[in-house]
């Protein structure tokens, strides 16, 4: 009877979403039986379409390739010999995410599940674009403790710019997620979170302790400030040759309020291994020299934004994003040394849920053999965020 009066609670929180108002920021419902579960469900559907000009060929992929579905620095083509324009639009960026709270003998419990359909191999734009969902976000909470997958520990997302890409300074961002145990407590928070080893060889999940990360915001008035750190093991292992040595990195990031409404958000990374961690697969974070030994890859990686509101209704942000590569003389001269990028955008709200943008972009990149390229984009976007 008890699993009976539960699958009816379910049926009924799906069957209410059809009655639910439009003009809501987030669905939010109760369990119907017994009101003990906080439900809700959000997200946002959102366009882009987006002309792309390359000056050292084309990027990688074809259509609905990575690259082409947003900004990511490390597919610009490099050392080519022509240029390459290109147009797409796309939704795969819109997604879901279902929330459910509880409390039980005093303890706070909850879970969230989002998925999107970006870098999925799946579906093409041949007849139906028919992507494949992924999975970004999957874990469960209870009272301090968080289990499951999210975003790092180490990483900053209150400090993230205000941008119309689907990411606003992927050289100078901290952007992972990864299944981890995390704990939280007086603004100060720390984690053990999945290892994996990203080399020239490719990714290497051999490493036999986790990363460690750690982070200490402070809140105040004027904004908030945070100090971010990581230490983890670099391991390589090809059944013949094996090493593994050290690797850590430490951060600053925040936000702060400019006058009436306006903000500055920045972060600044460094380290010595820290490279799968930040700027979206542009560094990484060894390299297996010729005796088959570990040579860690050092960074610095940043970025400035500043967000002026015109009035309640427009605003605009300009972002500069960098990292800059230090890499051991055993590196490839594929290897990336640096990359950075401008971009402007303006973004009108005439409703809340509801924002119409664009921006423009320009990004660059440079080998270790000194190629580089240059990626020049205009973007349009609407989105709903329900």
């Amino acid at each position: 009877m008890k699993v009976m009066r539960k699958a009816v609670s379910i049926l009924g929180i799906f069957g209410m979403l059809s009655m639910l108002p439009s003009s809501a920021s987030a669905f939010n419902f109760s369990d119907v039986i017994g009101g003990d579960v906080e439900f809700s469900l959000g997200g946002y559907a959102k366009l882009s379409a987006m002309w792309t000009d390359t000056d050292s060929g084309a990027l990688a992929g074809g259509a609905g390739s990575t690259g082409r579905t947003f900004y990511l620095p490390s597919s610009i083509p490099t050392g080519g010999s022509g240029g390459d324009q290109v147009f797409d639009m796309t939704a795969r960026e819109s997604r879901i995410n279902f929330k459910a709270k509880t409390k039980s003998d005093s303890h706070t419990l909850g879970v969230v599940l989002e998925m999107d359909f970006l870098t999925t191999g799946f579906g093409n734009e041949i007849v139906s674009n028919s992507f494949s969902p992924r999975l970004r976000h999957y874990f469960l909470t209870y009272d301090n403790w968080l289990f499951g997958q999210t975003w790092s520990t180490f990483m900053d997302t209150a400090a993230l710019p205000d941008a119309l890409d689907f990411l606003g300074a992927p050289e100078g961002t901290v952007f992972i997620r990864q299944p981890m145990v995390r704990y939280s407590r007086n603004g100060f928070q720390v984690a053990l979170e999945n290892p994996e080893t990203f080399t020239d060889a490719g990714l290497n999940d051999v490493n036999s302790v986790p990363d460690i990360a750690a982070n200490y915001t402070m809140k105040r008035g004027w904004g908030h400030l945070r100090f971010n750190g990581l230490l983890r093991e670099l391991k390589y292992d090809d059944g013949t040759q094996s090493d593994s040595t050290g690797g850590w990195g430490l951060g600053i990031s925040g936000k702060v309020k400019v006058m009436q409404k306006d903000d500055i958000r920045f972060a600044l990374n460094y380290g010595d291994g820290m490279g799968r961690y930040t700027s979206l697969g542009v560094v990484r974070d060894a390299v297996v020299n010729a005796s088959g030994g570990l040579d860690s890859v050092e960074s610095v990686a940043g970025f400035a934004a500043y967000r002026h509101m015109w009035n309640s209704k427009w605003r605009s942000n300009l972002i500069y994003s960098m990292v800059d590569v230090d890499n051991p003389s055993s590196a490839p001269g594929s290897f990336n040394e640096s990359a950075n990028s401008i971009q402007v955008n303006l973004m009108y709200t005439p409703v809340k849920p509801l924002t119409l943008g664009v921006m423009y972009l320009t990004g660059e990149l440079e080998k270790e053999n000194g190629d580089d390229g240059q990626l020049d984009r205009i973007q349009f976007a609407a989105k709903y965020s329900f």
